[in-house]
C-alpha cells in the first residue's frame, strides 16, 4: 500500500484547533488522544508463505511440462524461460515481504468532539503525537494559549467518515 507524507500545519489561534483546514472549537473538545496502530507482520509472513508455494508449485508444473516438451539430455530455452520467471517470483515475493516487515508503528492523533471522532495526525514519531496531546490539552484549559507548528502527516488509505447505523467501511491491511 502506498503511503504519502506531507507537512501540515497544527495551531491553536482564538480558541480554535485548526489541523491543515480542519477546525475544532476547542470548548467542543471532549478528549485528545493517541492511537496506534500496528502493521500485521503476521499477516506479512503468512502471505508471503503461500505465495511461494503458489510459486514452487507452478515451477514444478512448468518444469514438468518443459520436460515434457524437449529433450531431457538438453535444457530447453522454454525451461531456462520457466526457470527465470520462477526466480523472479521468488525474489518479488522477498522483497514484499521484506518491505511489509519493515513498515513502521504509526500513531494516531484522534479528536474526540461531542458528535465523532476524527483522526487529525497520523505520523511514525509518538513524542511528536504525544507533544500535540500536551498543547492542546493545556489550550483547552488555558483560554489565552496559542501555538502553531508543523508536523509531518502520514497518509494511509483510503479516508471514510461514517456516520449513522448500517454503515460499512474498507478494511485496509496495514
Amino acid at each position: 500500500m502506498a503511503r504519502r507524507r506531507d507537512v501540515i500545519d497544527v495551531r491553536v489561534s482564538r480558541r480554535v484547533l485548526w489541523v491543515g483546514a480542519d477546525a475544532y472549537p476547542l470548548q467542543n473538545i471532549a478528549r485528545a488522544r493517541r492511537f496506534e496502530i500496528v502493521p500485521r507482520r503476521g499477516y506479512a509472513v503468512r502471505a508471503f508463505l503461500k505465495a511461494e508455494i503458489l510459486v514452487v508449485v507452478l515451477g514444478a508444473v512448468a518444469l514438468a511440462i518443459t520436460e515434457n516438451i524437449g529433450d531431457s539430455s538438453s535444457p530447453s530455452g522454454l525451461a531456462t524461460f520457466a526457470a527465470l520467471v520462477v526466480l523472479a517470483l521468488f525474489v518479488l515475493n522477498i522483497v514484499k515481504l521484506v518491505r511489509r516487515l519493515r513498515r513502521p508503528i504509526l500513531h494516531q492523533l484522534v479528536i474526540e468532539t461531542s458528535s465523532s471522532s476524527d483522526t487529525a495526525v497520523v505520523s511514525t514519531d509518538v513524542k511528536e503525537v504525544n507533544h500535540l496531546i500536551g498543547l492542546i490539552m493545556e489550550a483547552i484549559d488555558n483560554p489565552q494559549a496559542e501555538f502553531q507548528l508543523q508536523v509531518e502527516n502520514v497518509h494511509i488509505g483510503d479516508q471514510i467518515n461514517q456516520f449513522g447505523d448500517n454503515n460499512t467501511g474498507k478494511k485496509v491491511n496495514w
